[in-house]
């Protein structure tokens, strides 16, 4: 098919462009920017490409240095970029079309362009047809339109930076993305609805784009003051972490035999030129390196050479490092995991896995590995976390990452620039946490799902013992626990929960392999690494892999439904070839027809692994798009997304619109999303309940009280103590009771909204 692409020069010709969106229905489009994240002030959008059928597309021109040169001397083009919004992107009666609409949208907003009616996006679709990576446009064109393969020979104009490159290869450049994109996603709109999946993509994958395109537009504010002192204080305590390993005897001792055999080895070398020099010729040469052997037998070392030769050993080299660890001079451990390029491995797992392995807790291999997996959890806080946040903080205050529909095989959402999805814990450092604080006049308000897989495993199998834990309102993991010691459940809870019984920290302990066993189980582990998920060398409990394949065998020997589950999800497996999630959506595992018994068994662990995890994941998406559609119509109090975290949903807000009958209503529809008119299905046996905290950061992570006033959080002298102290009055009060007991103040609530509530946050 002939092609025709041309830059749009003058008011008659975008009329004419937006004629044609009109008549075909359709509008593929793609911005080029200057490469600058979007909210720095320094973005510019370059250029914006248009096609309205296969073959053509239209370039309109924007803040580009050769727009004066092609567009006529009345053109304005943030002008010219409303008309089009106005016309195009907020004409219910166009189907808007891009390859990773969350970015072109956001570009849209921030020109106050709000799109309506259907908008599709082939990465989307992509995805959802085939979660295999690569999910890029150019590799989409290469497998599914090979006669324009001439689309991915650009690597000179590649190389040139983006608010350098030319109006004219631009938009021949721009116009391609959206022809080919147009092209493709009538292609995988077919398939979609051929496979029975347009369903859950309009329902749920591209809605879910447009929430979190509201997300990563508000992002998360960072108090760059507190950022400061963090970058500041973090590297003493790196070193002064580093400095306890190089203080321990045998690091002194190791670095000393270690630089002495590199200054044999060099001083030998040196020797060996020396005899293959000429005296006759080379004599300045050699008295050069006579001089040079001199000075190292006397301790004299000057150049950066030889000043590498009697440095520290290097915590972080991948020469120096192994050496250490695995040498007869060093502490001799033994090689339990090789990495790629087959040297042994020091990464996280294989220290961890190591310290295992070493019974006395005050010996010199463990004080070695303690202290270097402390010095790595400090430097990986600051690199990602400290430093790293520092970087990405835009010119806002905020960081706007981005959340990843398709970035995982399992269908939970994955987040990068940054990784919102590894926030480390309060409890790991809440400073980490501490940085993300609410904008002036706001809080934090959570909703995190409480053991949301547990329960879709529950539903899913029918298990009673979950079901009834869930039902009754019990920890299930504290519930598991004593069924296996043959304890009443409320015997156990009350020792639980009281840290002067003698018993609390058996029974801490004893919830905590419970849960490792259960979601160990969800995630397909095996039983070596449930042996390290189930130890804690510091405690001196060490459990070896065969009391962990014993411990796992008597679970399922208690839940015997959800062996019986595992093995119907095993026979569909091998039959069809990949699992179904409530939601639809399929995920192809051909590895269970492989003779590699290693990847039959990877594709049998994801038998139960796929449907609780990505029916989990859905549901609080699911559920965060609900409260996204019933906040912009007004029957719920105005929030902001800012982060999604697995199943939480992290939101700003007034102090005012926390109450006991906001919470009420979010919990209502949280609990059990009403997802039967979209998806078929409708989970009765089990409700999906939620825990809400309330903060001035991320890391205050206060339980709401029924009928507190949160304007109290933002005074000067707000007490946490107080608050605490007063939250012991309805901590045992369950949100599903709230109607029944605050129902005059819930009420009373509901009304006050009601006269206000179009005000915004």
């Amino acid at each position: 098919m002939e092609t025709k692409y041309k830059i749009i020069t003058n008011k008659q010709e975008l009329k004419k462009l937006i004629q044609c969106c009109k008549q075909t229905g359709y509008a593929s489009v793609d911005f080029e920017t200057n490469a600058e994240p979007i909210y720095n002030k320094s973005f510019k959008p370059t250029i914006l490409s248009v096609t309205f059928q296969p073959g053509f597309g239209c370039s309109i021109p924007l803040d580009h240095f050769e727009t004066e040169k092609y567009t006529s001397s009345d053109w304005d083009w943030k002008k010219m970029l409303r008309k089009f919004g106005e016309e195009i992107i907020e004409n219910p009666n166009v189907v808007k079309v891009a390859w990773n609409y969350k970015f072109d949208d956001q570009i849209f907003q921030k020109y106050n362009i709000y799109y309506r009616g259907v908008c599709l996006d082939g990465m989307l679709a992509k995805y959802l047809l085939n979660e295999e990576k690569p999910n890029d446009l150019k590799s989409m064109v290469r497998r599914y339109l090979p006669e324009y393969g001439d689309y991915e020979k650009q690597d000179k104009f590649d190389k040139i930076p983006w608010d350098k490159k030319e109006m004219e290869p631009l938009c021949h450049y721009g116009c391609q993305d959206t022809d080919y994109t147009l092209r493709l996603m009538l292609f995988f709109e077919k398939k979609l609805i051929d496979l029975g999946l347009y369903n859950t993509y309009r329902n749920l994958i591209m809605t879910a784009s447009r929430v979190l395109t509201s997300v990563e537009k508000n992002g998360l504010y960072v108090d760059r003051a507190f950022n400061q002192e963090l970058l500041d204080s973090y590297l003493p305590k790196i070193e002064a972490a580093k400095e306890a390993i190089y203080n321990l005897p045998k690091i002194k001792k190791f670095t000393k035999l270690y630089n002495q055999s590199k200054i044999e080895k060099y001083i030998a070398k040196l020797e060996e030129e020396i005899e293959n020099l000429d005296p006759r010729v080379d004599n300045r040469k050699i008295q050069s390196r006579e001089q040079k052997i001199a000075n190292i037998r006397a301790g004299v070392f000057t150049t950066k050479k030889e000043l590498e030769l009697i440095r520290p050993v290097s915590l972080g080299s991948s020469v120096d490092l192994p050496q250490l660890m695995y040498s007869e001079e060093g502490f001799n451990f033994e090689v339990i995991k090789k990495n790629d390029s087959g040297k042994p491995s020091t990464d996280e797992e294989t220290l961890t896995n190591l310290r295992l392995t070493v019974k006395k807790p005050d010996s010199p291999k463990a004080v070695f590995l303690d202290s270097l997996l402390e010095l790595r959890g400090l430097e990986k806080m600051y690199k990602t976390y400290i430093e790293g946040w520092h970087e990405k903080t835009q010119d806002d205050d905020r960081l706007h990452g981005r959340f990843l529909i398709h970035g995982t095989t399992s269908g939970r959402l994955s987040s990068a620039e940054p990784n919102a999805q590894q926030i480390p814990k309060t409890s790991v450092d809440p400073n980490i946490k501490k940085q993300l604080v609410a904008p002036k006049g706001t809080l934090y308000i959570a909703s995190d799902f409480s053991q949301a897989e547990l329960r879709i495993m529950a539903h899913l199998s029918g298990d009673e013992t979950y079901l009834n834990a869930f039902n009754s309102g019990q920890d299930p993991h504290l519930a598991i626990a004593a069924t296996k010691y043959h304890v009443p459940y409320e015997e156990a809870l009350k020792i639980y929960e009281d840290e002067n019984h003698p018993d609390y920290k058996i029974w801490k302990v004893r919830r905590k392999q419970a849960k490792q066993i259960a979601f160990g189980l969800i995630y397909g582990i095996g039983a070596k690494l449930l042996a390290v998920k189930l130890s804690d060398p510091k405690s001196g409990i060490l459990v070896t892999p065969e009391e962990a394949q014993k411990e796992m065998d008597i679970f399922f020997g208690q839940h015997p439904k959800l062996k019986t589950f595992l093995k119907k999800q095993e026979k569909f497996l091998r039959k069809n070839g990949y699992l179904v999630s409530l939601f639809g959506r399929k995920r192809r595992l051909p590895q269970i027809y492989s003779s590699d018994k290693g990847e039959e068994a990877y594709a049998l662990r994801l038998a139960l692994n796929f449907p609780c995890q990505s029916a989990a994941s859905d549901m609080c998406l699911f559920g965060s798009i609900l409260i996204y559609y019933l906040m912009r119509q007004g029957k719920l109090p105005p929030t902001k997304s800012v982060c999604l975290v697995h199943d939480a949903n992290y939101q700003i807000t007034k102090p005012e619109n926390i109450n006991t009958w906001s919470i009420y209503e979010m919990w209502q529809i949280y609990r059990n999303p009403l997802t039967k008119p979209y998806f078929g299905f409708q989970i009765d046996d089990v409700t999906m309940d939620m825990d809400f905290v309330i903060g001035r950061s991320m890391a205050e992570e206060l339980p709401f009280i029924p009928g507190y006033d949160y304007r109290k959080m933002l005074e000067p002298d707000f007490s946490v103590e107080e608050y605490m102290e007063e939250h012991k009055k309805y901590k045992h009060i369950p949100i599903s009771e709230y109607k029944k007991r605050f129902n005059k103040q819930m009420k009373q609530y509901e009304e006050d909204f009601k006269r206000t509530h179009g005000m915004e946050i």
